[in-house]
């Protein structure tokens, strides 16, 4: 019933964000344009979805139904409220430690901000709170996906990222 319905309320939210991303102008390049994060972010969000629509069709149909006092997880509610949390002090640590530092490596030019270190420190946190595996493993896959991100958004979409000035 509720996943069904939140499922439905998604797919309407995700739709109605592609369209008006876009809608957007395109002042430059495609890879530029203001929408494509938004457009790319409301797809996905689609896609999960529909297979949060397709699993509670699928739990319908095969007759499962769940007491609403069955689905509650303290230990869950606890990760969520870690994980909001978390993101809470994420945003605002970007916020409030904003710097830049420009450099080059073999002539091509790169920007060094907050969000490198800060985003490392949160996914860090975020994957400790759900896996707890050795923190070398946690930290090392945080900092390569982090790098990854800044290296995509500076060189392939000419996008600063947060945590600048």
């Amino acid at each position: 019933g509720l996943d069904l319905f939140a499922a439905g309320f998604l797919i309407v939210l995700s739709v109605v964000v592609m369209v008006a991303s876009w809608m957007l102008p395109v002042p430059g390049e495609l890879r530029t344009a203001p929408g494509l994060l938004p457009f790319l972010t409301g797809a996905s969000l689609c896609v999960m979805a529909v297979l949060l629509g397709h699993s509670a069709m699928k739990r319908r149909r095969a007759g499962i139904v769940m007491d609403p006092s069955e689905a509650r997880n303290v230990a869950e509610d606890r990760r969520a409220g870690v994980l909001a949390g978390t993101v809470a002090l994420y945003i605002l640590a970007l916020q409030f430690l904003a710097f830049q530092v420009y450099f080059s490596v073999a002539g091509v030019p790169f920007v060094f901000s907050a969000f490198e270190p800060v985003t490392v420190v949160a996914l860090s946190a975020i994957i400790h709170v759900s896996w707890r595996g050795p923190l070398w493993i946690t930290v090392s896959v945080s900092l390569g996906w982090t790098l990854l991100l800044s290296l995509v958004f500076q060189k392939l979409f000419y996008i600063p990222l947060p945590g600048g000035f």
